[in-house]
């Protein structure tokens, strides 16, 4: 009996977790945020994105793999409507490796990449681990969609879409 009751308790443990990791932010208003790129250079939301249609693109270490899959068709698409921002997660990094990232960072990438080192943003969307996350804030500022994956040709053409119908 003491075995059902544990095996129940890790089941709904485990599904609890697997829930509240695809938990999606649309309807959320924009997160106010100050974040340093990889050049130093200091990135508000309120200064450069707010009140803009802006697509945010998340990423851990484990997913930045496919974010060209997502950023390259979409800025393709959207570049002249559309702002665009690349954040990456770095929260998990000790604190004494901050300069050594940022370098990696100057050395991987040409466009800015927002650093989060505290993790905060990517707490407030629900980013999910492991793959890119793709959120469309409005010029209101609510977030109208948010998607995650690969970048497969179809869930890039369909997040594409909605943003179309969005604008």
């Amino acid at each position: 009996m003491r075995t059902v009751i544990i095996t129940t308790v890790m089941v709904l443990l485990t599904l609890t977790a697997i829930g509240s990791s695809t938990e999606r932010a649309i309807g959320k208003r924009a997160k106010e945020f100050t974040l340093l790129d990889q050049f130093e250079k200091e990135w508000a939301w309120s200064k450069h994105w707010k009140g803009r249609p802006t697509i945010l693109v998340l990423s851990d270490w484990k997913g930045s793999d496919y974010t060209a899959a997502w950023t390259d068709p979409l800025v393709a698409q959207f570049k002249d409507r559309v702002q665009f921002a690349a954040l990456a997660d770095v929260s998990m990094a000790p604190g004494f490796l901050e300069g050594y990232l940022r370098s990696r960072f100057r050395d991987a990438y040409k466009t800015p990449i927002l650093l989060d080192f505290e993790g905060d943003v990517f707490e407030y969307y629900h980013f999910v681990s492991g793959i890119p996350n793709v959120l469309f804030i409005d010029a209101t500022g609510t977030v109208r969609l948010h998607t995650w994956g690969k970048g497969a040709e179809e869930s890039v053409t369909a997040f594409a879409k909605n943003v179309g119908q969005l604008l």
